[in-house]
């Protein structure tokens, strides 16, 4: 989108211009867009330019989640028509058209849109408005009877839109859903429970009026017990337990289910006197299970409802008894980004140690797992492909019931991930409708390809990367089928008949053996497979393919290339394939014993990210097997901001501006390139680079400018204007900094310090530097970083038992980015403390490929003298996710944890926002440079 603007009245200055280089393009993601708004930091300048009214435009349809045949969305607007267009999940356009505007009123007629997730752009004048809608198959009858697939909502918190929304839970096929219920809103008088103000005296009982089964949980205070902590005293059990039965009693008709609280292991819900241990669990379930039995003889108490798969906690409630008081186990998990197959690797585990515990045929129930699509998170495209893999995963480790977090995004804040766990998208002005995401459809294809089939095996292909999962049996069997591995492979199924193929949009096809075998294209997006397959191989030559270019744009179509190879003598028949693809067909001869190729124009995407290209190949109508490849889509230009430390003392900068041409076949012209660094919205320094400059076909120009008056530690917005011959003017931006990290042992730089540099959060009050203060340095050596620290700290306090806790107490958290902060989405978080009285280093957002536990190779030097506390925590290169000493700038930030035992709860400085705020995102870091 373009922006309108200028940049403050005046002549600019003139670049100081340190160097010019010339190479070959380098994806490694971009700081900023062409085209971004600047938003997150106004520039200052005139105002822009006086122009007609925008003409109005809302989309007004109160869904945007439809049964196939019925996508019609309603807008209003002062114009005469609308004019509009849909494109799919892969970003090609598959229908537009013009509505014409009745009474300000206007309807986009899409139902002729096939299964799947599509972004509908509508344009009233010079008024456009884009909404996000997905298309499912109408339900069969079956699918709510399954109890396996549920979802979490907080009911209160999307706006009166509760019914609405689970409205949507019923059409995606869901039996469960899983909402809490606040003990102290109910309880308000000791022994009166009050629930008709509640949110769930409503929902509970609508929600069971649409085939959907609640499991309500027990939650969590009440001021009337315990000092508003959690349950710990015997009074406070009893009441707890007294509440809980009611909880069962109240709503028998709609539900006979009840979770014992919610993630009682952590600290971030329990504040009990008793702690966190499975042997105070074991108190809470004791006081809870004997009531609810007692008033409604058949109900289900589950038990567990733990943060994180905790094989050691668990067994010690297995040891107690545990399992006698509760009817079902649940348990949360997260780990992302990894994919769930990784995330959720403990979780055989979990199901073996209940078994051994005497738990053979005891209930295992997934109640929270889920994937954010915030800055850091996963793009929604993943979110997509992980909510049916980490069902079937889940499945096939010995779960019996799954809930997906969560159903809504709790807010629009795009960094913060607690904002955007869900699958539907919060209304936003000039769009009325909660916005599903794409997972939303591809959960509705899951429920509908396995609702009634349990979970039979896993199919043997040869390769550990390659997943077939069974469910059903006989004739009535469905194939989950994917590849976890990082490009897209091929799978030869031995099958008798025709097989029929859903994508995890619902697109069907019916694939026809040749000599009993049909070859499948497959990726990262799980297959539904249904035939009569007797087995499923690994094909390293498939005979049909297609190849994509690793990367493409936005803007010029898709040079692909269709294969055939005939070496190996498949098929035996015919010198023409029909390769049909984004519904076009191109026809390939192919003589026996050869290899062809033919090189076609795919039309390109409007949406960056991962695009699945796939096809089939046939004759004629019969298809023979399936294609599938990914290319990389990019926007046609990228600009980055560096920052350079040129020297460390005294204390000199630079920025380094970079302009990517993404496009493969013209070059792009410039006719000037005018930068700036701002602090809030005063400039720093700017300068204009005069054109004309260009910037070839997959090339990159680049200049690094002095940034005079920045200093260490601190965060600014670095900017820049890029003009075009045609008079356009384009913004683009990013927050960057500067930090020079010197050699250990050297100190002749400043340190950052908390009290200049640091935000700090006590929620109880701050009483001054004695309460927290102090300096960090970091350093680096050739083996890894380096963490000075020292700080006044009236109290040292550390309740923690174990490593993974030690936030809870006196610690330092600190967080590593491999790159610029926001140019990868790799977060490596680490933390250090005196953990029984012992340092302790231990990672809980560890690189690809390693494990959250303790820090490999890490030391920590921790003492304590009066009140001071000094650390010195050093951590590998390769435990920080680094191959080696970094030679470009990466990102960085830390949090010092206080907690001094007096009653007022954790305090703590952070510099760098991106770990106490809960948002774990690497664009919250700080950039900071080696320096000699």
């Amino acid at each position: 989108m373009e922006q309108n603007g200028t940049i403050r009245s005046g002549t600019p200055a003139p670049a100081r211009v340190m160097g010019r280089t010339r190479h070959p393009a380098a994806w490694g993601g971009a700081a900023a867009l062409l085209g971004c708004l600047l938003a997150a930091a106004p520039l200052p300048g005139t105002a822009p330019s006086a122009h007609a009214a925008a003409a109005t435009l809302t989309v007004t349809s109160p869904d945007l989640f439809f049964v196939k045949g019925q996508a019609k969305i309603t807008l209003t607007s002062d114009q005469a028509s609308v004019s509009w267009k849909a494109v799919d999940d892969q970003g090609v356009t598959v229908a537009s058209g013009t509505a014409p505007v009745t009474g300000g009123t206007a309807t986009v007629d899409a139902t002729g849109l096939g299964n799947g997730y599509y972004t509908l752009t509508a344009t009233a004048g010079t008024t456009s408005r884009t909404v996000n809608l997905g298309v499912v198959s109408a339900l069969a009858g079956h699918e709510q009877k399954d109890p396996r697939f549920g979802t979490g909502i907080h009911y209160g918190w999307n706006d009166g839109d509760d019914q609405k929304l689970l409205r949507s839970v019923k059409l995606m096929g869901m039996h469960g859903i899983r909402s809490d219920i606040n003990w102290s809103a109910i309880e308000k008088t000791p022994g009166q429970y009050a629930w008709s103000n509640y949110s769930t005296d409503q929902h509970i009982p609508y929600a069971k009026s649409l085939g959907l089964v609640s499991l309500p949980i027990s939650g969590y205070r009440n001021p009337n017990y315990d000092s508003n902590r959690t349950p710990a005293s015997p009074a406070a059990l009893e009441a707890y337990g007294k509440y809980t039965a009611g909880i069962v009693e109240k709503y028998q008709q709609s539900s006979k289910e009840v979770e014992i609280y919610n993630e009682y292991n952590s600290t971030g819900f329990n504040n009990g006197t008793c702690g966190i241990s499975a042997d105070c669990y074991l108190q809470m379930l004791k006081a809870t299970y004997g009531k609810v039995h007692a008033k409604v003889e058949d109900a289900t108490v589950v038990g567990g409802g733990l943060a994180g798969l905790q094989p050691d906690w668990l067994k010690r409630l297995y040891a107690l008894k545990g399992l006698d008081y509760m009817d079902a186990l649940s348990v949360h998990h997260y780990g992302y980004p990894s994919p769930p197959e990784q995330a959720l690797a403990r979780l055989p585990q979990v199901r073996a140690d209940l078994d051994a515990a005497g738990g053979e045929d005891f209930p295992l129930w997934m109640t929270e797992n889920g994937y954010p699509t915030h800055a850091d998170g996963v793009s929604q495209a993943a979110q997509a492909a992980y909510v049916p893999r980490a069902q079937i995963f889940s499945f096939a480790s010995g779960v019996d019931r799954y809930y997906w977090y969560d159903l809504t995004n709790d807010g629009t804040d795009a960094n913060n991930k607690e904002h955007n766990f869900g699958a539907f998208k919060r209304p936003t002005t000039g769009v009325a409708a909660w916005q599903p995401k794409p997972s939303v459809v591809t959960e509705s294809v899951l429920i509908r390809q396995l609702a009634g089939r349990a979970y039979a095996g896993r199919d043997d292909a040869g390769s550990a990367d390659v997943r077939s999962y069974r469910f059903g049996t006989g004739a009535s069997t469905v194939r989950a089928l994917y590849t976890t591995a990082a490009t897209p492979g091929t799978v030869q199924l031995s099958a008798t008949g025709p097989v029929t193929v859903s994508d995890q949009m619902g697109r069907e096809k019916t694939y026809v053996p040749v000599g009993g075998k049909v070859q499948l294209g497959i990726d990262d997006k799980v297959l539904y497979v249904k035939g009569a397959v007797s087995a499923v191989t690994t094909v390293a030559a498939p005979a049909f393919s297609l190849e994509l270019p690793g990367r493409t744009n936005t803007e010029e179509s898709v040079t692909a290339v269709l294969k055939v190879d005939r070496t190996k003598g498949q098929p035996a028949f015919s010198p023409l394939f029909d390769f049909r693809i984004a519904g076009k067909t191109y026809r390939v001869p192919a003589k026996p014993g050869t290899v062809t190729r033919r090189t076609i124009d795919l039309p390109t995407s409007a949406l960056t990210g991962t695009r699945s290209v796939s096809g089939t190949v046939g004759l004629g109508p019969v298809n023979l097997g399936r294609i599938t490849s990914d290319t990389v889509v990019v926007p046609p230009t990228e600009v980055t901001f560096d920052p350079v430390v040129k020297k460390a003392e005294p204390f000199a900068a630079a920025l380094k501006v970079t302009v990517t041409n993404n496009r493969a076949r013209s070059a792009l012209d410039l006719t000037k390139l005018e930068w700036q660094v701002n602090q809030d919205t005063a400039y720093l320094d700017r300068g204009t680079i005069a054109g004309p400059i260009e910037v070839g076909a997959e090339d990159k120009v680049s200049y690094t400018v002095d940034a005079r008056n920045v200093k260490p530690w601190n965060r600014y917005w670095t900017a820049a204007y890029l003009s075009t011959p045609d008079g356009a003017r384009n913004p683009v931006g990013a927050w960057n900094g500067w930090g020079a990290v010197q050699p250990a042992g050297t100190s002749t730089t400043p340190p950052i310090d908390l009290a200049t540099h640091a935000g700090k959060h006590y929620a109880a009050g701050y009483r001054g530097e004695a309460d927290l203060s102090g300096t960090m340095r970091p350093q680096y050596t050739d083996a890894g970083l380096v963490l000075k620290g020292e700080f006044t700290d009236n109290a040292l306090h550390q309740p923690a038992t174990s490593a993974e806790n030690m936030w809870q107490g006196d610690s330092l958290q600190f967080a590593v980015t491999p790159e610029v902060p926001g140019r990868s989405r790799q977060y490596v978080e680490i933390g250090a403390s005196l953990v029984g009285g012992k340092p302790q280093v231990y990672t809980w957002r560890p690189p690809a490929g390693q494990s959250a536990g303790i820090t490999p190779g890490a030391t920590a030097q921790i003492t304590r003298e009066g009140t001071t506390t000094r650390y010195t925590v050093t951590v590998p290169w390769a435990s920080l996710g680094l191959s080696g000493k970094p030679a470009a700038s990466i990102g960085l930030g830390f949090v010092v944890n206080d907690s001094d035992n007096d009653g007022r709860g954790r305090g703590w400085f952070e510099w760098g926002g991106s770990i106490a705020n809960n948002s774990k995102t690497a664009s919250g870091l700080r950039a900071v440079q080696l320096t000699d």
